[in-house]
Parts: C-alpha cells; sequence; structure tokens
C-alpha cells in the first residue's frame, strides 16, 4: 500500500465530527491521530458539552483499530527538530511536535483543526494546516423576505390560498415565508374589503399552491410585534414572526429553524408555540449548549446537582417563561401545573442526543454553539410524533475558534435540510426589545 496523503487530525476535528477519520479513510487518505490528542478525549468525555462527541470518536477509533484498518495510525513519537522553542507543557505544541514527526515519513503532510489559532501557529511553524471543510454550510442568504404580486381575483377565499407558478413568483421552496403585494386586504372575516395594493398579508408555499396565513395570529397570547416603532403608531408589521407562528403551530412540519439577531423573538416563540400546542405532545424538552468560557469547563466548580449547575445557561429559557406566565392568570397556573408535573423539562443536551423522543417537543437554544455532528445526532432521535425546533444567532457563535457562520451546525442543517415537507425555516431581522436594544444591534 503506498500512501500518498497524511493528514494529522487533532481534537477539535474529532469533537467536531467524531467519524472524520472514517471520511478521510474513504478517500485513502492516511488519518494520523497523535497521542495527545487521545489524552485530550480522555479528559473531555465527561465535560457536559462536548463529552457525548468526545465519547463517540473514541469508540469510532477503537472501532477502526479492531478492524485493523490501514489508513489509520496513531502517533506516539514527537520530533521537535527546529521547533526547539516551543514550550512542551502545552497540548497544541505537542500536536505540532508529532505532526513534525509524520512530515519526516511522508511528503504530503497536512494538519487538520478546527482550533484557529491552531492553524496560525502551524502555519507559522512552516506546516500546511487547513480548516474541516466537509461539513460547512452553502453561503448563508439575507434575512429579506420574498416578495410576491396576487391580486384580488386570484384568491380562493374559502380555502385562502392562491396557485404557485415559478415563473410569476420565483423560486420559493417549500414551506417558505413570503409577503404578499396585494389588493386584496387579508381579512378572513370580510372577505370583500379590497385597497389599494399593499403588504396586508403573509403566505407560504405549500407545494403547487400558497396558504394564506391569518394576520393576527397568535399563541398562547403572543402576537407578531414589532417592537418600539409599532408602539409609535407606525405602520409596520413583523412578517417573520408571524409566518414563524404559522410553521411552528402546524402539525405537518416535523423540524423548524428560526434565526436571528438578538430580541427578535426567537425563543419566546418557540416556547408560547409550544404551550398552545401542549395537548399535541406528551412533553415539552427544553435544552441548549453550555458552552465554556475559552472552552474550559467550569461548572464542576458550581455548587449543586446538574439542574442546579446549569441554571446560568437556562436563565433565559426561565425568563421567557415567566413573561408568559405574566400575560394572564391561567397562563400562570398551566406554566406551573406542567412544571410540576414535568409535562416541561429542561435537560442537558447530552441527555437529549442520548435518547429516543416519541410524541415529544424539542426546542433547541443557542443552536449556533452546536457543530453538525451534534446537530444531526439530535435530528435523528426524533421518533414518531415528535417536533424540533432548532432556535440560534450566526451573529453570536461563543465557539469562534471552532465555529463560524458557515460550520456552525445551525447554518449546516437548516441549508441541508431546506425545501423539504417536513422543513421550515425562518430568519428574522426586527429587535423587540427596545429602541436602545435595536440602536445596539443596528451600529455595533
Amino acid at each position: 500500500m503506498a500512501i500518498q496523503k497524511a493528514k494529522v487530525v487533532d481534537t477539535s476535528t474529532l469533537v467536531h465530527d467524531p467519524f472524520c477519520v472514517n471520511y478521510l479513510i474513504e478517500n485513502k487518505i492516511l488519518a494520523c491521530i497523535p497521542w495527545t490528542v487521545l489524552e485530550e478525549l480522555d479528559g473531555l468525555k465527561r465535560r457536559t458539552d462536548v463529552g457525548f462527541d468526545a465519547r463517540e470518536a473514541t469508540r469510532n477509533i477503537e472501532k477502526l483499530r479492531r478492524d485493523k484498518s490501514p489508513y489509520l495510525k496513531i502517533v506516539k513519537e514527537m520530533d521537535w527538530q527546529k521547533i526547539e522553542f516551543l514550550d512542551r507543557r502545552i497540548n497544541d505544541h505537542l500536536i505540532i511536535a508529532a505532526a513534525n514527526a509524520i512530515r519526516k515519513q511522508f511528503s504530503n503532510v497536512e494538519l487538520v483543526s478546527k482550533d484557529t489559532m491552531m492553524r496560525i501557529k502551524a502555519r507559522e511553524l512552516g506546516f500546511k494546516a487547513e480548516d474541516y471543510y466537509r461539513d460547512q454550510a452553502k453561503e448563508n442568504g439575507g434575512r429579506d423576505l420574498p416578495r410576491v404580486e396576487v391580486t384580488e381575483s386570484e384568491i380562493d377565499k374559502v380555502r385562502h390560498t392562491f396557485a404557485y407558478y415559478p415563473k410569476k413568483h420565483g423560486d420559493i421552496m417549500l414551506n417558505q415565508g413570503v409577503v404578499c403585494i396585494s389588493n386584496w386586504k387579508g381579512d378572513f372575516k370580510r372577505p370583500q374589503d379590497v385597497a389599494d395594493p399593499g403588504e396586508y398579508f403573509a403566505a407560504v408555499r405549500m407545494g403547487d399552491y400558497f396558504q394564506i396565513i391569518p394576520k393576527y395570529l397568535q399563541s398562547f397570547g403572543v402576537q407578531p410585534y414589532a417592537g418600539p416603532d409599532q408602539e409609535a403608531g407606525e405602520e409596520i408589521y413583523n412578517w417573520p414572526q408571524n409566518i414563524a407562528l404559522f410553521q411552528l403551530t402546524r402539525p405537518d412540519i416535523a423540524l423548524v429553524f428560526l434565526e436571528g439577531g438578538a430580541g427578535t423573538g426567537k425563543t419566546l416563540l418557540a416556547l408560547a408555540a409550544a404551550l398552545e400546542k401542549k395537548k399535541d405532545y406528551r412533553q415539552i424538552l427544553i435544552s441548549r449548549p453550555m458552552v465554556h468560557l475559552e472552552d474550559t469547563d467550569n461548572m464542576g466548580y458550581l455548587p449543586g446537582d446538574i439542574k442546579e449547575k446549569m441554571d446560568p445557561w437556562l436563565r433565559p429559557i426561565w425568563q421567557n417563561l415567566s413573561f408568559l406566565k405574566e400575560i394572564n392568570t391561567d397562563n400562570h397556573q398551566l406554566i406551573e401545573k406542567l412544571l410540576a408535573e414535568k409535562k416541561i423539562e429542561i435537560e442537558p443536551l447530552d441527555y437529549i442526543r442520548g435518547t429516543t423522543f416519541w410524541k415529544c417537543l424539542l426546542i433547541i437554544d443557542e443552536a449556533q454553539n452546536l457543530t453538525p455532528h451534534q446537530v444531526k445526532t439530535i435530528i435523528t432521535r426524533a421518533g414518531i410524533g415528535t417536533k424540533i425546533i432548532f432556535t440560534g444567532d450566526l451573529d453570536q457563535i461563543d465557539r469562534k475558534r471552532r465555529l463560524d457562520k458557515v460550520s456552525s451546525g445551525l447554518a449546516y442543517a437548516a441549508s441541508r435540510m431546506q425545501d423539504q415537507k417536513l422543513v421550515a425555516t425562518v430568519k428574522f431581522q426586527t429587535s423587540v426589545r427596545s429602541e436602545l436594544a435595536k440602536i445596539g444591534v443596528e451600529l455595533l
């Protein structure tokens, strides 16, 4: 066997995609794993944020070793020649030294890392270093909703639909929302009302037709809200929220991605829709990745059990539930009852990914911090009758050394799964917190 190419895989790549080695092997590339990487995987296996992936990567390496794959090499040796100044107590430097040893055995050697700083260091020392590109999303499009024109005569006023013509309306994906410019006012109770053409309603493509959405659709007392401008009396309507409430409450859509900036209402809408449709599910499960500062695990130092340790990460969830409680007395009593009966559960992400769920509504908040493999693992755990909602903001990725707007699991999954009958994506752009928050989003 003549190996033409070798790639040294670091820990960040294996945590990002535990099966990345298989991809290299399929392409007849020698996958080299330094001993230091094995030690790092062992140290990560109990981490609440990446432990599941570390254990999965370890099991996969063991399987490949058991199968005696000729394209897998565990690198025990290190070579410090010409890099003697590096600190041998730093794991990144030990991995580079292992790559230096491999470089003496093969002419074409590359270091594969999701860690930006690791790649910078390696290149400065004369190594070929690259990102892991296999599961990156296509370029993330803009957030503006498409506009389509439809006249009052084209609308079926009984079914509240109108036909989809690609040549007229453009390339609209399945379950994609559009804002309609029409002379019909979109009033379901007064279907005869017409006016000068304007943006009176939104619709969603459901196949060969568009389904018109009631303008004042609401869930659990929450209606679309355009923020401080709406309070000032301006004619502004939050069409993305209108479309999102429609997608979130449809039983025939099993997977929804809500992507947008801070304060656009993603989490609140997901919770409100879940509570509105609570009778359709056995349980509402909520989770979010617990991303530690600089990827250091400080969770073990926090007091209490796993639920209490999670509390700092889950505070936004509790705040949104508190807001929903305050809408009216019935909401307050119902939410308290559901929490007491464990019909609403908040779980660590590793628990979510290790179980099959049937007839559950699963909300994964802050999904921009998940890897594509993590999102895939969650989606493939869905049993019959389960709906999954991912929310996140691609402008607020906390793992910036390892994830970006194209390698985030939220961007990747939304890109790969769009235009499917069971899947919907909504992008938000309007902050609804306050005038100050809105200015902050726009200018900072």
